[in-house]
């Protein structure tokens, strides 16, 4: 999948990185690296990223936005019912 072409997906439609994977027949690895380095590339863009963080729905601990795939654990109550992350791109403007 071309980087350019993530734009046209998430623009203003949030997805997790294994939605992302089944949508477009790809590795969730790549996904991930693809992502992250789109991440990277909006800055000299007209688009900015909108990321949800991962959260336990246990206790409601809120990751860092900066982890893009789905924590194994929470940190807080070691639980593992945590929500994906999902990422969207939006208009600058």
């Amino acid at each position: 999948m071309f980087r350019k072409d993530l734009i046209q997906l998430l623009l203003d439609s949030p997805m997790s990185i294994s939605e992302i994977a089944r949508s477009v027949d790809e590795s969730p690895a790549q996904i991930a690296d693809d992502v992250a380095h789109l991440l990277r590339s909006l800055k000299h863009m007209d688009y900015k990223a909108v990321i949800e963080p991962a959260k336990c729905r246990a206790c409601g601990f809120v990751f860092s936005e900066g982890k893009l795939n789905k924590p194994s654990k929470c940190p807080e109550c070691r639980g593992t019912w945590i929500t994906e992350p999902t990422i969207a791109i939006e208009n600058k403007r």
